[in-house]
């Protein structure tokens, strides 16, 4: 799998943050959070002449660890020696420069070296802000007369278009009623943005999320954990193609694999080393499709690979549309098909897939499986859709919320389910080796060769 991939997939976003959780009977202790930075996401019209950044913890901290993560010309320019000046708070002397939009994390899925005098990681919050140029105008400002359609905009937005509204928690409409007057009180457009990702962090969903000076705030704290492994990928494949989301190698015995990072859409045909390989094997030859990085993207793209593995036209998904004036709150349910196109590969297919795999990449699975022929390995996908759409909530800033409820061919739900493994394989985790995921499917495709008619 490429890096740039696995970045892709373990991005800055985050998933299900578990607090207080128990492991081998024992409860852990509650992870420290980001409760401000200065300058913070979103921010705008920032004066390069700041010296420092500032971070302040939600609880004690621990001073011998820390992680500024991020790289490339958008990284952070650290100019020296963090230094904490009180138990939560730390600061970090910075080199800015005018017109530039600098980006990083606080603590990242490969370094969590922010801890708390707990012992706890430091949950990853991530940080983007820009600069300003010469001659720009300050950051725009808002004042109660602003903020104040914007809240109801922000209510009526969740009550009456998000798809998982009924999902929400019992008391959630108490809590955005005692959230109002600090978003009232928001000074900034990006300050309001802040304090709705806040708020909405109890939605616990991937595919919420608000944009706001060309900058996106995340309301999830952290991607689960992928059961899978891109350097030791590397390690185990030999020669293999590596291609902008996309890695195919031939493996011992005839056996053919190929991974796509997402279904992201890029610029050009980035599909086509995906074509040429399949074009390029005999029909029957036994194949690994990986997909446990894949975070989904585009479900149109997704069709078009599994096109080329079907035999016929079916149903593989159902959507139900939020429409506050229906009966029950929803239309539908519309039904979205695949069917064939193209050379068909007719060999059998090993598809592995996890807990990383949500969205556009959960329908390409359910456009895959078909017993005893496309059968998948691994653990049970995420459960995540829903098909966002934009919700302009006034002074610049756009709330995205899922629009649908996606359910299986068969119409059952797969929001916080998932879907499960045909071969449930256990991941060992970082310290483990091998990719036992990947040894269950070459073994089970030998198998289905051996017995395979000739």
């Amino acid at each position: 799998m490429s890096a740039v991939g696995a970045a892709t997939v373990l991005g800055w976003l985050g998933g299900l943050g578990a607090l207080g959780v128990s492991v081998s009977g024992r409860a852990m202790a509650e992870p420290p959070r980001v409760v401000e930075v200065v300058p913070d996401t979103a921010d705008v019209g920032v004066d390069s002449a700041l010296t420092e950044v500032r971070i302040r913890f939600d609880q004690e901290m621990s001073p011998g660890g820390r992680s500024i993560c991020g790289g490339g010309p958008s990284a952070l320019p650290v100019s020296g020696r963090l230094r904490w000046i009180d138990a939560r708070t730390v600061v970090v002397p910075v080199s800015l420069k005018a017109s530039t939009l600098y980006s990083f994390s606080i603590n990242c899925p490969s370094a969590r070296n922010f801890r708390g005098v707990n012992g706890e990681s430091v949950v990853p919050y991530s940080v983007a802000f820009r600069t300003r140029g010469e001659g720009e105008a300050a950051a725009a400002t808002l004042t109660p007369v602003e903020t104040k359609p914007m809240v109801a905009a922000l209510r009526s937005a969740l009550l009456e278009r998000y798809s998982h509204y009924d999902k929400l928690p019992a008391d959630f409409e108490q809590r955005l009623e005692r959230a109002a007057p600090e978003l009232e009180a928001a000074t900034t457009p990006a300050m309001f943005a802040r304090r709705v990702r806040d708020v909405l962090r109890a939605t616990r969903d991937g595919h919420v999320w608000i944009r706001v000076n060309d900058i996106t705030l995340g309301v999830r704290d952290e991607y689960a954990t992928p059961n899978a492994d891109a350097r030791r990928l590397a390690g185990i494949l030999k020669n293999a193609g590596e291609f902008e989301g996309i890695t195919t190698a031939k493996l011992a015995d005839g056996i053919a694999y190929i991974a796509f990072d997402d279904w992201a859409r890029r610029n050009g045909d980035w599909l086509a080393p995906a074509f040429g390989f399949l074009d390029g094997l005999d029909p029957a030859t036994p194949l690994v499709v990986d997909v446990r990085l894949n975070g989904g993207g585009d479900e149109a793209l997704a069709r078009t690979i599994a096109a080329r593995f079907v035999e016929e036209r079916f149903v593989y998904s159902k959507s139900l549309i939020r429409n506050p004036d229906a009966e029950d709150g929803y239309d539908g349910p519309f039904e979205r098909v695949v069917e064939p196109a193209g050379r068909r590969h007719a060999g059998p297919v090993a598809i592995l897939i996890g807990p990383a795999c949500v969205s556009s990449n959960e329908s390409f699975i359910l456009m895959m499986r078909k017993p005893g022929r496309r059968e998948t390995f691994g653990e049970t996908t995420g459960g995540s859709s829903g098909n966002p759409k934009p919700h302009e909530l006034g002074s610049g800033v756009t709330l995205f919320l899922p629009s649908w409820r996606d359910l299986t061919g068969e119409g059952r739900e797969i929001e916080g389910v998932g879907i499960e493994a045909d071969h449930a394989v256990a991941w060992p985790g970082a310290d483990a080796t091998t990719d036992p995921v990947l040894e269950a499917a070459v073994a089970w495709l030998k198998e289905k060769s051996r017995v395979a008619p000739h």
